[in-house]
C-alpha cells in the first residue's frame, strides 16, 4: 500500500517488487490514493479493479481504489477514513502480510488496523517523510513517521543510514532490517554511445559530457552547480535529464549565466531511453545538498550511472558512503560547488574508466538478487510476528 496512485506514478520499486511477486506466483493485492484522479476516473476503477502490472505486464494485481478524487481534499478525507477502507481491505483480500510505503495518509492508520486483525505489518522506509517537503502538515507527518517506525512489526530499509534513522526515531533492532533496491542493471550494461543522439541534443562532437538526471528538488544543488560550470572553458557540455520544481529557475540562470549552448535541457525521458542517454556521458553527478534527507537515502540515479559504466561525483552523503565503501568510481565531494570541478577533472584526463566502474559491486541490487531477498524478508516477518 501507498499514498500515491499506483497507475500514474513514475516507477520505481513500489511497483517493481509487487509485481515481480506476483510473477513469482504470490496474490498481491494493492491499496492506493488515486493522485491527481478525478471523480469520474476514480468511479471508472470502483473499490477493486484486476490489473496489469506496468513493469511485467504479464503479471496481475488487485487494485483498490478509495472512492474520493486525488487532490488535496480527497487526500484529507481518505487520510480521516483510512481505517475504513484498511479495514475493508484486509477483509476483502485476506493478506498474510502488509507492505506498507505509506506515512501519513492512511500508513499509521494501517499499522492500527493490522495490528487489530493479527495481519504483521512490514513498513518499507525508503525516505525522511516528514522533511520530503517543507509544509504546514510537517509536524503532523513526524508524528505518523515516528508512530509507524515504533509499532510496524518490522521496519525495511533501503539502506545503511535509512536504518540509522528509524532506529534513532524508534525502529527497534531486532525488527530492523536493510534490504537493498531493485535495479535492473542489465538494462543499463550494454547500449552502445549513439552519437546521433549528441547531435540532436546539440553536443559538440569534441565535448566532454558532465551529466545529470533526476528530479529538480529545492535541494538538488543544481544552481551551484551552474554557476561554477559558467567558470570552466568551453569544452565540456552539461546535459541536464529530469524536471521539477526547480527547471523555471534553473533555464533562467542557464541564459543569465549565458551558458546556454553549452547546456542541455532534456526534459524527462521515458525509462526504457534512459540507458541511450547515460551513454553520451563521461561522468555522471548527483550534487545534492547534505541533509537529513538525502543523507538517509540512497538515490538510485547514482546505481544507475555506475551500471551504465559510468564514473560519478557526488556530494558526500552517508547513504552512498556505507553503501559503497572505497569505491575508486564513486568520488565524494563535501559540496555541490566541488562537484563540477571534480566532474571536469575526470573529464580531463583522470584514469577512471567506464570498465574500471563496471567493476564495481553492484550484484546486491540485480532484480534476481534483490527480488529474492525481498521475498524472503516477507516471508521471515509473517513467522516473526
Amino acid at each position: 500500500m501507498h499514498e500515491v496512485n499506483y497507475l500514474t506514478k513514475p516507477i520505481y520499486e513500489m511497483q517493481e517488487f509487487p509485481e515481480h511477486l506476483a510473477r513469482l506466483g504470490h496474490e498481491v493485492g494493492f491499496l492506493h490514493f488515486p493522485e491527481g484522479y478525478r471523480s469520474h476516473e476514480v468511479r471508472s476503477l470502483g473499490w477493486t479493479k484486476r490489473i496489469r502490472g506496468r513493469v511485467i505486464s504479464d503479471s496481475r494485481l488487485t487494485l483498490f481504489t478509495p472512492p474520493f478524487p486525488g487532490g488535496l481534499a480527497g487526500r484529507l478525507i481518505t487520510a480521516v477514513t483510512a481505517h475504513y477502507f484498511v479495514r475493508k481491505a484486509i477483509l476483502d483480500f485476506c493478506p498474510q502480510l502488509v507492505v506498507c510505503y505509506s506515512v501519513p495518509t492512511n500508513g499509521w492508520q494501517a499499522v492500527r488496523v493490522a495490528k487489530k486483525f493479527g495481519v504483521p505489518l512490514m513498513f518499507r522506509a525508503l525516505d525522511v517523510s516528514h522533511k520530503i517537503r517543507k509544509d504546514i502538515f510537517s509536524q503532523l507527518i513526524f508524528t505518523a513517521e515516528q508512530y509507524m517506525l515504533r509499532n510496524a512489526s518490522w521496519v525495511s530499509a533501503n539502506n545503511p543510514a535509512m536504518l540509522e534513522y528509524c532506529q534513532s526515531m524508534g525502529a527497534v533492532g531486532n525488527r530492523s532490517s536493510v534490504d537493498w533496491p531493485l535495479i535492473d542493471l542489465e538494462r543499463f550494461k550494454d547500449t552502445a554511445a549513439d552519437i546521433e543522439l549528441k547531435q540532436i541534443l546539440g553536443v559538440p562532437k569534441d565535448h566532454k559530457v558532465i551529466l545529470y538526471m533526476g528530479s529538480f528538488f529545492y535541494f538538488s544543488g543544481l544552481p551551484e552547480v551552474l554557476e561554477e560550470f559558467a567558470r570552466s572553458a568551453e569544452k565540456e557540455h552539461l546535459v541536464l535529464i529530469g524536471g521539477g520544481e526547480q527547471d523555471t529557475l534553473l533555464r533562467r540562470q542557464v541564459a543569465r549565466l549565458e551558458i546556454s549552448r553549452r547546456v542541455t535541457f532534456t526534459g524527462y525521458v521515458k525509462f526504457d531511453d534512459l540507458p541511450r542517454f547515460l551513454k553520451l556521458a563521461d561522468v555522471a553527478i548527483n550534487p545534492m545538498h547534505p541533509s537529513l534527507v538525502s543523507n538517509a537515502a540512497i538515490p538510485n540515479k547514482v546505481i544507475q550511472y555506475l551500471a551504465s559504466g559510468l564514473v560519478v561525483v557526488s556530494t558526500r552523503l552517508r547513504g552512498l558512503e556505507l553503501t559503497f565503501k572505497h569505491s575508486k568510481v564513486l568520488h565524494l565531494v563535501d559540496a555541490p560547488a566541488k562537484v563540477v570541478g571534480k566532474a571536469l577533472a575526470v573529464c580531463r584526463g583522470a584514469n577512471e574508466s567506464r570498465e574500471e566502474a563496471g567493476l564495481l559491486d553492484l550484484e546486491r541490487f540485480s532484480l534476481s538478487r534483490a527480488v529474492t531477498a525481498f521475498e524472503s524478508r516477507c516471508s521471515e516477518v509473517q513467522t516473526h510476528d
